[in-house]
């Protein structure tokens, strides 16, 4: 399982999720995707279908709504 995350400074939502699999102990990825100007900056869609994160990827299914 993977959940991508943007950094802090710009995606306090991307933390709604990773705070949950955290206090149920489940194991995950964490893969953090920079907003900011940095040579690293990916373009979002290359793994989330609407672009945005937090997104939650389990095996192929994709889940990309935190507050759902």
């Amino acid at each position: 399982m993977k959940l991508y995350i943007g950094n802090q400074k710009y995606s306090s939502w991307s933390f709604r999720p990773w705070i949950a699999l955290k206090v149920k102990d489940v194991a995950f990825e964490q893969v953090l995707h920079r907003f900011d100007d940095h040579p690293e900056r990916v373009d979002f869609k290359t793994f989330s279908p609407t672009g945005k994160v937090p997104m939650l990827d389990n095996d192929g299914v994709k889940v990309w709504e935190s507050l759902a």
